[in-house]
């Protein structure tokens, strides 16, 4: 009977803990396969580049919910941020918003092509919003930095109301992200990103966008910032110890 059941167990099916990467259905619903296929081979490209270059680590990745609308808040400290983000939630391609002056040829069309949006730093822009709210609407992910411009310093900075838009037109649930490492490798003033770095995402508990919404929006704002922060502490003492390990 022994040897019986242990035949039975060697011959159980295992359960993988990976999503299917080719199930495009789930991942980004209504978007072509070619889509979704040109973001995975330059999600592989950065996530190359940041790992030999930064040793990226990416925490709780397993928090990122595997259908559904989302809409990921990460603080904001570096253009490497949109980078670090896309590859931490790697299984669901998003939209991220990003300024306009960023949007000149040829890396103008590279953001395009990977489904990132112009958006006025000066606020405002109503068509970006209503595609940011299209794209949650079809069961899409949507990223935005609630900072509004990247930290001078590394630190949080508060949040703008903007966000609110979209909580309370939706109500997706939401991904919080704490990044910690790019102000030191990339930061505001900084021509070119810096050879060698040490980076850390991680994803915080998700929030049902339905309590968001019933909250003031001075509440609602003051859960987004805390629930970041949060992310982000963690980010911090991760990389404090990574670092203190290596000197």
């Amino acid at each position: 009977m022994r040897r019986i059941m242990r035949r039975t167990r060697r011959w159980e099916p295992r359960v993988s803990p990976f999503p299917n990467p080719f199930d495009f259905r789930r991942r980004v619903p209504g978007r072509s396969a070619v889509r979704a296929i040109w973001w995975d081979i330059g999600a592989f490209l950065c996530w190359s580049w940041l790992r030999l270059s930064y040793r990226l680590r990416r925490v709780h990745r397993e928090r990122v919910p595997r259908t559904g609308a989302i809409l990921v808040i990460s603080n904001h400290q570096s253009f490497l941020d949109p980078m670090v983000n896309g590859v931490t939630v790697w299984d669901r391609q998003f939209t991220a918003l990003a300024r306009d002056s960023l949007f000149v040829p040829p890396f103008g069309w590279i953001l395009k092509s990977v489904s990132a949006r112009p958006i006025k730093r000066s606020g405002g822009d109503l068509e970006a919003m209503k595609m940011a709210l299209s794209e949650l609407e079809s069961g899409r992910v949507v990223i935005i930095y609630p900072e509004g411009t990247r930290s001078p310093d590394g630190t949080m900075q508060e949040f703008k109301r903007g966000v609110l838009l979209l909580l309370k037109r939706m109500k997706p649930t939401i991904l919080p992200m704490g990044v910690e490492g790019t102000h030191e490798a990339w930061p505001r003033g900084r021509r070119f990103p810096k050879v060698r770095g040490r980076v850390v995402c991680v994803c915080g508990e998700p929030i049902s966008g339905e309590e968001i919404a019933k909250l003031s929006n001075e509440d609602a704002l003051a859960a987004l910032y805390d629930a970041v922060a949060k992310a982000h502490k963690e980010a911090c003492e991760i990389r404090a110890r990574w670092v203190g390990e290596h000197r």
